[in-house]
């Protein structure tokens, strides 16, 4: 879930810098997952991430682009589940590239890297 490591001192942050942020997070599972689903699991981390769902094709265009694993693995007794990244994509507010956050990354760690972007370095 996104409550780890790294990712949970994130969405646990406060204060205007911390408002600042904008976090989407994109779905790999658009079959499965509808908006207002992926809206409320968002939600119970932090009401200010922006869930998105598009369509296959918009998926595999964002994984090429940003270079994202996932992949649809079938289960022995039916149904199937996902493996995919789990990273944090950090971009700066010129819409570039600016690094990572492992979910398993110590918090402060997570923080000094945030605190870089936002403050445009």
């Amino acid at each position: 879930g996104l409550d780890r490591g790294g990712f949970g001192i994130v969405f646990g942050r406060k204060g205007a810098k911390a408002d600042e942020l904008q976090v989407l997070f994109v779905t790999v599972d658009p079959e499965r997952d509808r908006p207002a689903e992926l809206a409320a699991y968002a939600a119970m981390f932090d009401p200010r991430i922006r869930p998105l769902v598009g369509t296959e094709a918009e998926l595999a265009a964002m994984a090429k682009a940003w270079r994202v694993y996932y992949r649809r693995v079938p289960l022995s007794g039916g149904g199937y589940t996902m493996d995919h990244t789990a990273t944090m994509y950090l971009v700066g507010r010129d819409g570039r590239f600016a690094g990572t956050i492992d979910p398993r990354e110590p918090g402060d760690t997570a923080i000094a890297k945030l605190r870089r972007v936002l403050a445009g370095g």
